[in-house]
């Protein structure tokens, strides 16, 4: 055999198949960067896991428009109310790890339901990856127009006398307005009959009707009805007022030391979806809150905007999670 036949078997043919691979390795790196810089190709669909007109159904739809414009692709917010949250939180938890479902999540659903609730079909931590916060506020104790009641001490005064004769509705076992009620007779040694519902709307349709003595509502819920003169507000759970209810008390400088709720919502992809998209989804979210006509919503409905997202988010909701845990505990509240 020839020298230059030998060169040519040895760096002719198998040189460009080698050649062909190192090319690909070089290009592999700038196919992933391509397929996240690209997400979304087609519409995302928001899971909100209560009814229309709720609080965390409100925020998505006062979010949904901006992100849709940020991300170039439509943002669809589909209602699935049930069970504390519980139904549209579970959808999401099984869903297709892609980007593509989402949950607008909030204390409920990602956090007191797994103490509260014998199963609740996912785990608020290990099923999902926290995207962004969208903010914080408390609850505010609201009476009908025409109660008997005209300040917290008159319930807390109507409590003792006539222990469980008092109704409260809430949007489910476990949500910040049951929660809320639960500290509240905790704190003041009283009992309260508990009535869920799937959602604030019908919490707020009862008690104007006058089938429900009081709830512990969100603000951005409860506050057209309080503003419209339809429902009385005798107090907020914040440890001061806020801008949204002027002249409404917290409810620890008035009647009930100690007392303090505040909750949150936010947005979660399901466990196993891609980083690069997570990364993307949490800094799109957050730069939406971030905008001043959002920021100034958030705060007259009585929300407190918050932005942290990714990493930031999922420290939060660690933290959360134990708090919430170790209330539960010590209010003795116990799971149904």
């Amino acid at each position: 055999m020839k020298v230059n036949d030998f060169k040519h078997r040895l760096w002719g043919k198998p040189f460009g198949i080698f050649s062909a691979m190192i090319c690909m390795m070089t290009f592999l790196p700038n196919v992933s960067f391509s397929q996240s810089t690209s997400f979304p190709q087609k519409s995302i669909t928001l899971i909100v896991p209560y009814t229309a007109g709720g609080g965390v159904d409100s925020i998505a739809r006062l979010i949904v428009p901006l992100l849709s414009e940020r991300l170039g692709q439509k943002v669809l917010i589909e209602n699935k109310p049930g069970v504390s949250g519980m139904v549209g939180a579970q959808y999401v938890a099984k869903a297709a790890p892609d980007g593509y479902t989402l949950l607008a999540g909030n204390t409920t659903t990602n956090a007191t339901n797994y103490y509260l609730t014998k199963s609740s079909g996912y785990h608020p931590i290990k099923d999902f990856v926290p995207l962004s916060l969208w903010d914080r506020g408390p609850t505010v104790l609201v009476v009908p127009a025409n109660s008997r009641f005209q300040t917290v001490n008159d319930v807390i005064k109507e409590l003792k006398n006539k222990p469980g004769t008092l109704n409260y509705g809430t949007s489910g076992l476990g949500s910040a307005h049951h929660l809320s009620a639960e500290v509240f007779m905790h704190l003041t040694g009283t009992s309260m009959q508990h009535v869920p519902y799937k959602g604030g709307p019908g919490v707020m349709a009862d008690l104007i009707g006058g089938q429900l003595d009081l709830a512990f509502e969100v603000v951005p819920v409860a506050s057209p009805f309080i503003k419209s003169g339809r429902l009385r507000a005798l107090g907020v759970s914040s440890k001061s007022e806020i801008p949204a209810l002027p002249g409404v008390k917290p409810i620890a400088d008035i009647a009930v030391p100690g007392f303090q709720m505040e909750t949150w919502q936010g947005a979660f992809a399901p466990a196993g979806t891609p980083v690069e998209i997570t990364e993307k989804l949490g800094k799109e979210f957050a730069a939406v809150i971030q905008t001043p006509q959002i920021q100034q919503k958030m705060q007259e409905l009585g929300l407190i905007p918050d932005y942290r997202n990714n990493n930031e988010f999922k420290e939060f909701l660690q933290a959360d999670f134990a708090m919430w845990g170790k209330l539960v505990k010590d209010a003795n509240i116990k799971a149904e």
